[in-house]
């Protein structure tokens, strides 16, 4: 092999460290394909066994990549609510059932390894860079669907995925990272405009997908992302609001407007299950109804006047767990964002270089966006978001803290 045409970090790892590396890269990549993404996951796993079989052979320690140094208390929030999550299937309305959703859980394992894998600036970046080209694939597939006519407020543009909610709140969370690192400077002209182009393109095709909860996730990611950058220029985004309102097409905006209006049909059918939701969780309050349970159960719980008869999840990130794995989970979830958002903007902060800062604003502004869409829908139970979301917050606390050199001097 040649290894001289590889990039950086895949040259300076060997053995099965590199083949589990290229395979984690393209498990975090590749979120547009499930088949993908879950053999390289599988791959990768294999992959690390084999590394650290062999550096515990040399006299390394076998879990010391796998730690978030100077910030555990996020992995440590994120490993309750894993560990909540799986003793609900105990407590289940059906364990039997409940169990047979375990296996999902392991997708959680993409946090430690990309602690484990993304630690220096050639490996963030490249990562970055095959994001780039995923988001620049799904606004292609997008805009072939756009082309074709078959778009409407009934036939939603999904570009390739399962459904226009993933679509959109996945490139919702690439945008931002990319409009960080594209601000920032860091890789020169091309590709900072390279990385802006794909950014625009992407809100385009979120604004078309006709989501609000994208919608107002991709604004409040957006707002973190410029105060940021600057607190002061969140004074003109009101002014900046009318103009992008204005100049949107009138479908884009007549939708976002329907966020607001009681009378909306998916509105009330989303307060409708909330509270059934709380009903749920006053009947289990400790463990949920479990995994696998809401919409089997949906039907004793649900009100007069739904819309859906059988939902597949709650449309809301907190009741949804609070429902299906109990209080307890969803408080481990809230603290796990809270912590998260606290230890990067402090890093933000401390950091010297501007490519440490882009890297943790890009992570916080995304991680931000899919905190506030899941007011509205259940994203951390979207696998394909949720693998993004889990490396994202990987990545501020996967950096070196105590470094004070640059991203960009180190590129």
């Amino acid at each position: 092999m040649a290894l001289e045409f590889l990039p950086a970090p895949v040259v300076r790892r060997s053995g099965w460290e590199r083949w589990a590396f290229i395979f984690f890269l393209i498990a975090a990549a590749s979120s547009f394909s499930n088949a993908i993404s879950n053999i390289s996951f599988a791959l990768c796993g294999a992959a690390t066994i084999l590394w650290r079989r062999e550096a515990a052979g040399r006299g390394e320690t076998i879990l010391s990549p796998f730690s978030s140094g100077s910030a555990p208390w996020p992995g440590r929030w994120l490993g309750l609510f894993v560990a909540l999550s799986v003793l609900s299937c105990f407590f289940s309305t059906s364990p039997a059932r409940s169990l047979g959703e375990l296996k999902g859980f392991i997708t959680f394992a993409l946090f430690p390894l990309a602690l484990a894998f993304l630690n220096d600036a050639d490996d963030v970046h490249l990562l970055l860079d095959l994001w780039r080209i995923s988001a620049l694939y799904l606004i292609l597939r997008g805009l072939v669907e756009l082309l074709s006519g078959a778009v409407s407020l009934d036939v939603r543009l999904s570009g390739g995925m399962s459904t226009y909610m993933t679509y959109s709140g996945l490139l919702m969370g690439l945008v931002l990272v990319l409009a960080a690192r594209g601000t920032s400077g860091v890789r020169g002209r091309a590709s900072c405009a390279a990385d802006l182009l794909v950014a625009a393109l992407g809100t385009a095709a979120v604004a078309l997908t006709l989501t609000r909860s994208a919608y107002l996730g991709l604004a409040a990611g957006a707002l973190a992302l410029l105060f940021l950058i600057r607190p002061l220029f969140t004074l003109v985004v009101p002014v900046l609001a009318v103009m992008l309102l204005v100049a949107m097409p009138a479908s884009v905006r007549t939708r976002a407007f329907s966020t607001f209006d009681a009378a909306d049909r998916t509105a009330r059918d989303r307060v409708l299950m909330w509270q059934a939701g709380a009903s749920m969780v006053a009947d289990h309050p400790l463990f949920g109804v479990g995994p696998g349970r809401v919409k089997e159960l949906y039907p004793k719980y649900r009100r007069p006047g739904y819309v859906n008869a059988a939902p597949g999840h709650l449309h809301d990130n907190v009741v949804m767990i609070a429902a299906e794995t109990g209080i307890p989970s969803a408080l481990a979830y809230l603290a796990f964002t809270a912590m998260f958002l606290i230890e990067s903007v402090r890093r933000e902060r401390a950091w010297s270089g501007f490519g440490e800062r882009s890297v943790a604003r890009g992570c916080v502004a995304a991680m931000a966006a899919f905190f506030v869409s899941g007011f509205f829908e259940y994203n951390f139970g979207d696998v394909e978001i949720l693998r993004v979301t889990l490396v994202m917050a990987a990545l501020p606390l996967a950096l070196p803290f105590s470094r004070r050199t640059s991203i960009a001097n180190a590129a």
